[in-house]
């Protein structure tokens, strides 16, 4: 975790990890905390700061190497961070124990968290037109307002998940030449489920959970997955 210090300042964080992905973080409130999930796992790390300088233009403050033993594989993908952002208070985390209160399984509160958020989410494609870069989703406002982008949407539905302790990826990417954006849910029986709920470009889609008694080798898990070929994964949040 790291926080700004002084007033009127903007700093940029870069985490790359053992997979040589660069994850960006910036940081421009003062004395508030921000975590920076270690989503690559256990490995070494390097951490740089740059300070915004003005007209667009970055100096290098510090770099930090760090050699990362997670105790839990999982602890990236349970906990909130800038993207998937939620608290104890937050009214979608209330919202997800409620839905999730009297469902059996991971699976079964998964599909009523799903149901839940694309029959009162509408896509706002005005805001995709215009939504600038550095936007960061706020899920109480998505809830409230009842409108969002794929990001709000993603990010609604991971914050819900993971408040429920379940291990939840929030993807970003492309399939073919097409922008795309995909969560990946781990269910204990069954382990990581690639593409459980993704966003073509149009429309949010969940994954038929007919697998949920047959286990990992279930024809129809690998026939959903497909070819990962046809999926290119740049940033796991």
């Amino acid at each position: 975790m790291g926080k700004l210090t002084g007033e009127g300042k903007k700093v940029n964080i870069q985490v790359t990890g053992p997979d040589d992905v660069i994850y960006k973080y910036f940081l421009e409130t003062p004395d508030t905390w921000t975590a920076f999930p270690l989503t690559a796992g256990s490995g070494p790390y390097l951490v740089l700061a740059f300070e915004d300088i003005g007209n667009d233009q970055y100096a290098s403050l510090f770099s930090y190497p760090l050699d990362v033993t997670l105790d839990d594989e999982f602890l990236p993908f349970l906990y909130p961070n800038q993207y998937v952002n939620f608290t104890s208070d937050c009214e979608a985390v209330s919202l997800a124990a409620s839905l999730s209160a009297d469902q059996e399984t991971d699976l079964d509160a998964l599909r009523v968290i799903y149901d839940y958020v694309i029959s009162h989410i509408t896509y706002d494609n005005e805001k995709a037109a215009t939504v600038e870069s550095g936007y960061l989703p706020d899920i109480d406002e998505t809830l409230s307002s009842g409108t969002g982008i794929c990001f709000d949407y993603a990010a609604l539905m991971a914050s819900m998940l993971r408040s429920l302790s379940i291990p939840t990826r929030l993807a970003i990417g492309y399939s073919g030449e097409i922008r795309h954006a995909w969560i990946d849910v781990y269910i204990q029986s069954i382990g990581w489920v690639e593409r459980v709920v993704e966003f073509n470009g149009d429309e949010w889609k969940f994954m038929d959970p007919t697998f949920a008694s047959a286990g990992s080798d279930n024809e129809a898990i690998q026939e959903y997955i497909g070819d990962g070929d046809n999926y290119i994964l740049q940033y796991v949040r």
